[in-house]
């Protein structure tokens, strides 16, 4: 009976937390919004601020729907990381809309139906959390504030306005608004587009904005970080130094120029931009776990450890500083400790490749081969495009002796990264464990073209040329 009562209090907790409005469904969210456009206003951008008025009432409803989900779920996330990802998530369609006049001008009003989907929060939340796009997201809205009330100001102005000269230079300046509007728009589609990682899409609209206002800083500063999402680096360093130019206070654009730099092996350039991130901003996570992989990539690990720390302190369930912290560990020697930091970040976000790949490293370091490639193989089948985890899983391989399977896992990490020093030296190696010499100097030559110091040495020792 104790069994059974056990049972039904089980089955009445998993209809509530699935039937719960907000937490087991999509939740739709009907929304009106209303503008009253004024004499020199257009119906097209008109139209947009009742559309827009609309989205901020639904976004009122989405980030309580948000906030409740996340932390039934523990994501533990601010108040404005919450806002961001509601933003993210809404799916807007127009049901109906509809033009009168009224006393002020013509009413424009539109009447929307804004969808939320759980099955997307989990992932859009962790890109929130890890990717620096909190403060643009700020700065948007205070733009959009900003050109409200500039706007009011300017119709009544109008009104105002004693001679035809300056009705229109009034006139221009609400032109202006507009225009700087319409930016405010695209910056906004680019945003979500790029949250998605619909990057390409992100850069079109990004440059639409840019185009309508050449002073969007955080314009530039997104269309920056999507240019290094697509392995541009040089564009994207230029839109974040154009960024800064425009407003030199803005953290986002010196944090994204510094994960350009640290991409590019200019880890004291990236170091430097985390530098001024962090003085601009103390509780900025995200730039402190930035400079601690910059300085692990320049074998700085107690420094790096330190940032880490840090990056933790402020926000304690942030995964990737733990599987990051744990990669520092590994640069030590201490490979229980960063088995420790891998298992918290798995527990925090069990699809974390990143935290798989870094502590089948320790257990491949502590001679643990085959637990070893079972996190590989976990890592992949999260991120089968993860060059590293092959690379890694072929090491494990060639340490257990099974030389056909390690050369399988090279020739799939090349396949993924075509300029991978690194695996075109280990399948050397493998290579030269076979006897296979032409092939391995083959591989060897490769490796030294692409920068592999020990595959030069290797061949300047037999005095060979690549």
């Amino acid at each position: 009976m104790k069994n059974i009562f056990i049972l039904i209090i089980f089955c009445i907790f998993c209809f509530c937390l699935f039937s719960w409005p907000g937490l087991g469904e999509a939740d739709e969210i009907i929304a009106e919004g209303s503008y009253n456009m004024g004499d020199g206003e257009t119906p097209t951008v008109a139209e947009s601020r009742a559309l827009l008025n609309a989205k901020r009432a639904a976004l009122e409803r989405a980030g309580t729907y948000v906030e409740s989900y996340t932390k039934v779920r523990n994501f533990q996330l601010t108040q404005d990381q919450i806002q961001v990802l509601a933003s993210g998530l809404m799916e807007v369609s127009i049901l109906e809309k509809r033009r009168s006049v009224a006393e002020e001008g013509i009413r424009f009003w539109v009447k929307i139906k804004a969808t939320v989907i759980p099955s997307r929060i989990e992932e859009l939340a962790k890109n929130v959390k890890e990717k620096p796009v909190e403060e643009d997201y700020k700065r948007l809205y205070e733009n959009y504030e900003k050109l409200a009330k500039e706007m009011e100001l300017l119709k009544r102005e109008l009104k105002e306005a004693k001679s035809g000269i300056e009705k229109k230079q009034i006139e221009a300046k609400i032109s202006d608004s507009e225009r700087l509007f319409q930016a405010n728009e695209w910056v906004e589609k680019g945003r979500k587009q790029y949250l998605d990682k619909q990057y390409d899409e992100a850069i079109i609209s990004y440059t639409s904005a840019t185009d309508l206002n050449p002073h969007s800083a955080v314009g530039f500063s997104g269309r920056c970080l999507t240019y290094w999402k697509k392995g541009q680096y040089d564009r994207a360093i230029q839109d974040c130094n154009r960024a800064i130019g425009i407003n030199p206070n803005l953290t986002s654009a010196y944090n994204n120029r510094g994960i350009v730099y640290s991409r590019k092996g200019q880890y004291d350039r990236a170091i430097e931009d985390y530098c001024k991130a962090i003085d601009l901003d103390s509780n900025y996570a995200v730039a402190y776990n930035n400079r601690g992989n910059a300085y692990t990539r320049k074998g700085q690990h107690d420094r790096a450890i330190a940032d880490f720390n840090w990056a933790i302190g402020i926000q304690p369930d942030y995964a990737l500083a733990y599987s990051n912290r744990g990669d520092a560990y590994v640069g030590k020697g201490q490979y229980d400790r960063a088995i420790q930091d891998c298992n918290q970040a798995i527990d925090l976000d069990p699809s974390s490749a990143l935290a798989y790949n870094t502590r089948g490293i320790a257990y491949s370091r502590k001679g643990e081969n085959d637990r070893a490639i079972e996190d590989y193989d976990r890592a992949i089948s999260l991120d089968p495009k993860s060059a590293a985890a092959y690379n890694n899983r072929g090491n494990a391989f060639l340490r257990k002796g099974e030389i056909d399977r390690a050369i399988e896992d090279y020739n799939r990490a090349i396949g993924i990264q075509a300029d991978y020093a690194l695996a075109y030296s280990n399948r050397g190696n493998a290579y030269y464990k076979l006897e296979n010499l032409p092939q391995a100097t083959k591989d060897y030559k490769t490796a030294a073209r692409l920068g592999h110091k020990g595959s030069q040495e290797w061949l300047r020792k037999r005095g060979q040329k690549w």
